[in-house]
Order: C-alpha cells, then sequence, then structure tokens
C-alpha cells in the first residue's frame, strides 16, 4: 500500500550576493542558507558548494525519515 502521509516541508531562507573587484568586475557569487527551524547560517564560496550541501542534506533527511520509520513499524 502506498504511503498516503502529506509532503515533509523544510524552509531554507537563501541569501545570495556578487562580491566585485575594486574595479567594480564581479569576483563571485557567494551564498547561504538559513534554517528557519534552527536560525543556523551556512555558507558557501560557489553554487557547486550550496547544491552539494542541499544533495548531501536531502539524502540525510530521507535516510533519517525511514529509519523513523522502520522503528515505529
Amino acid at each position: 500500500m502506498p504511503d498516503l502521509r502529506p509532503p515533509r516541508y523544510h524552509h531554507f531562507v537563501l541569501l545570495l550576493w556578487e562580491e566585485r573587484d575594486a574595479d567594480g568586475h564581479r569576483q563571485a557569487w557567494r551564498f547561504s542558507l538559513q534554517d528557519s527551524q534552527k536560525e543556523a547560517r551556512i555558507g558557501f564560496k560557489n553554487l557547486e558548494e550550496l547544491v552539494s550541501f542541499l544533495e548531501t542534506w536531502m539524502k540525510d533527511s530521507s535516510e533519517t525519515d525511514s529509519s523513523k520509520k522502520e522503528m515505529t513499524k
């Protein structure tokens, strides 16, 4: 029987800004996420770091949720 529980949500606030050199030329985009539940803020040097964090977070979160389901059976 399929799992009919409602979807689970988690909120992050995404901040992004452009760093520029003294001449006004773009150096890099920077990113940070603020976890709405823990009020923790995590900084990232580039988009790849941000995406890697989110992929790991989703995997770990799903595994934690799966292990909770197993424990309640």
